[in-house]
């Protein structure tokens, strides 16, 4: 199981500058069958280091929870680093 892609990405409004909270679906496959499920997550960034993310899904994927919400950080920090995210 592994979390191909983050789609339909939107932004929402903090009032804090080094806090961005998105929310939009993770497309996740396992064995072949590819399913769509509900996401929010947080990037916020740190003074020193890599940033902070955070991640949950809107409804339970009834899959192994730990290594889809590793999953989704890695690809968020990975679209932020190239600049593809709103």
């Amino acid at each position: 199981m592994k979390v191909v892609e983050l789609r339909d990405l939107r932004r929402k409004e903090t009032p804090l500058h080094y806090i961005r909270e998105y929310s939009g679906t993770a497309v996740l496959e396992r064995a072949g069958v590819r399913i769509e499920q509900a996401i929010v997550f947080t990037i916020e960034r740190r003074p020193l280091g890599s940033p902070e993310v955070s991640a949950r899904f809107l409804e339970d994927p009834e899959w192994p929870l730990l290594p889809l919400l590793r999953g989704v950080r890695d690809l968020a920090v990975k679209l932020d680093k190239e600049g593809r995210l709103p």
